[in-house]
This record gives C-alpha cells, sequence and structure tokens, in this order.
C-alpha cells in the first residue's frame, strides 16, 4: 500500500513555513489539498491557492478539485471554482491568487484565512522564472503574507515543490542549507522543510513501463529518487593558488570577486574578493549602486567582460560553492538581456 503524502505530522511541528519537497506525483498537492477542504468543512477555516504567475492559476483552476473528485474525496459536497473564488456547496471556501498580482490586492479582507498553498515555489529556470532578480520575490511573498495574516499567528504556509535546487531564493534567502543523507523533517525555528520520500510510491512507479524508459537518466533521479538535478557539482571548484584577483560584482547587495588564471584562461568566482576601487566593482542593478562602483552598461561591452562572458559560453568558469553558482547564473543571464 502506498503511503501518500499528508501535512498532519508536518503540522505537528507548529511552524509558519512548511516547504515540502518530494518525489513527481508522490501526493504532495493532493494530501496539502484535502487537507485544508477538511478544515474548511469541520472548523470553517479558508485558504489561498497560491501560483506564481497568472496563467499558471488560469492553466490550474478549471482542474484544481479533479483529483480529489476521481479518488472519490467528498462525495457528498459540491467543489467548484468561479472566477478566482474557491467554493464548497456554494459558500466561499478559499481563494485563488497570483503571486505576480498579489501587490494589488492590499485591500482584501482575509481574516477567515489560516492556510495558503504555494504550488511550485521552487522553478527549473527552464520553463519558469522567478519574479525580479535575485531574492526579490522573497520579498513580495513576505507582502503577501503580511496582507493574509496582519497580526494573527495561526497562518500556515505549504511550499510545496519537486526537488530542483536546495539553493533556490527562498532557501538562500532565509540560510536553509541541508546536506544529503536529508532527514524527513528539519527545523529551522519557524521554519519547517520536509524532504517528502516513500519507498512503496517508487517501487510502484519503478513497476510502470515508462520507468523501463527512462531508468537511469536524470528525469528518473529527479522524478524518482527525489535527486535535486540542478544541484550540478561540476563547475564548483576552489580557485587555484596562480589566480589573481581580477573585478568584483555586486548583486543584491553581496559582492563577488572574479579571480582568473592567466596562464590557462580559467575563472573563479568567490564570495572573496581583493582590494575594491570604483572602478572594478560593478553594481549589476540601479539598487546596487553606490559611490564605489561602476555600473554594469557601462562596462558590458568592454573586452575584460567579454572575455569573462566568453569563458561562461566556453565553460572555463568555477564558482566556489552552489550558492555563488546559483546567484551567478542569474548574474550571467542578466549580462546577456542589459542594453
Amino acid at each position: 500500500m502506498i503511503n501518500w503524502f499528508s501535512p498532519h505530522e508536518l503540522l505537528t511541528y507548529n511552524c509558519l513555513y512548511n516547504f515540502i519537497i518530494g518525489d513527481r506525483g508522490g501526493g504532495k498537492s493532493f494530501g496539502t489539498l484535502e487537507f485544508c477542504v477538511r478544515q474548511f468543512l469541520k472548523h470553517g477555516r479558508e485558504f489561498i491557492y497560491l501560483r506564481r504567475y497568472k496563467t499558471e492559476l488560469e492553466d490550474s483552476l478549471p482542474t484544481l478539485f479533479d483529483a480529489l473528485k476521481q479518488a472519490g474525496k467528498f462525495p457528498e459536497h459540491e467543489l467548484t471554482v468561479k472566477g478566482n473564488t474557491l467554493y464548497c456547496d456554494g459558500k466561499t471556501m478559499g481563494y485563488a491568487v497570483a503571486l505576480s498580482t498579489s501587490m494589488k490586492r492590499k485591500s482584501v479582507n482575509y481574516s477567515k484565512v489560516w492556510y495558503i498553498i504555494f504550488e511550485e515555489f521552487m522553478v527549473d529556470g527552464v520553463t519558469s522564472r522567478y519574479l525580479g532578480p535575485g531574492t526579490n520575490e522573497v520579498s513580495i511573498f513576505e507582502n503577501f503574507y503580511e496582507t493574509v495574516a496582519r497580526l494573527r499567528n495561526n497562518v500556515r504556509v505549504f511550499f510545496i515543490a519537486n526537488a530542483f535546487s536546495m539553493v533556490n531564493i527562498y532557501f538562500v534567502h532565509y540560510g536553509i542549507r541541508l546536506k544529503p543523507p536529508f532527514k524527513t523533517y528539519n527545523k529551522f525555528g519557524e521554519i519547517m522543510v520536509c524532504i517528502w520520500q516513500d519507498q512503496t510510491y517508487r517501487e510502484a512507479k519503478k513497476a510502470t513501463r515508462f520507468y523501463s524508459i527512462v531508468k537511469g537518466s536524470e528525469f528518473a533521479e529527479h522524478a524518482y529518487e527525489n535527486k535535486f538535478f540542478m544541484d550540478s557539482d561540476h563547475f564548483i571548484k576552489k580557485r587555484d593558488k596562480e589566480s589573481e584577483f581580477h573585478f568584483a560584482i555586486t548583486y543584491m547587495g553581496k559582492t563577488y570577486g572574479i579571480w582568473v588564471n592567466w596562464n590557462t584562461g580559467v575563472y573563479y568566482v568567490s564570495n572573496k574578493h581583493g582590494g575594491l576601487t570604483a572602478y572594478n566593482n560593478i553594481a549589476m542593478s540601479l539598487d546596487d549602486n553606490r559611490p564605489n562602483n561602476i555600473n554594469i552598461r557601462r562596462v558590458r561591452n568592454m573586452p575584460f567582460m567579454q572575455a569573462f562572458r566568453k569563458a561562461v559560453d566556453e565553460n572555463n568558469v568555477f564558482y566556489d560553492n552552489l550558492e555563488t553558482y546559483a546567484m551567478l547564473k542569474e548574474v550571467v543571464y542578466l549580462m546577456k538581456t542589459i542594453t
């Protein structure tokens, strides 16, 4: 018998933020949604179904309750969605919100909301991106949470995602660092990280014909082994002793040193840097501008910056840890898009 995910044990730790990361199809969304519906039926507690973008919300709402219905859950009740309101037997049970437009909803009364389900809080960097540079999205979410909770201490958040990266912007912002082998429940003050894995589910998936096709692939390790496939260590390397400090990049208030071995042409990015001047410290955004640095727009086409970008394209740039790698990937993207 497969042990599908349920948030009941998770909530015994009494955390406000509850991150749920697990095998694809392991019942994370199903179990959490079922829990919230039962809380409404039993206690009248409303919930919010949150997605990052409006298009994601529009795609998911028409079938939001279909899995529950197909599983025979709540046969005596009518679960429907009309506009951005979720109903149970014609009564308001919750609300559907897009985080990208949530700042426009500050006047909405969410006083009956006890739970927020943030579906797919982690992005894969290919099919979707976070809202704004760096950890800017975290601030947007915090503003939305404050709008919902106000002075209440009973609003719980379920952040749901598949295993993409341990250095996603939420974990980076809140200083969450986990190392394998992962425990199921990992508490950080008011934050709980649940790494959901169930062997019975995995064995059932491995018995499918589809698994025989993808067995041994990166997809299979991600979908059925809960491997954080974006956390590649191929480009993680400490800088060698022959490298010299070349220039620095300031991004989201943090300064990174760019070092280079002139003999090999290999670059190293580190959270340590050499002596900073107004000419070798480059600000990646207007918010990072200070009297002692220079804006990226002034130097993006200069030979030294073109050489660095070429080294990135040729895979000759290494990073001192996964967090630096994750943040600087966004910097490289900005370098290619800034005009």
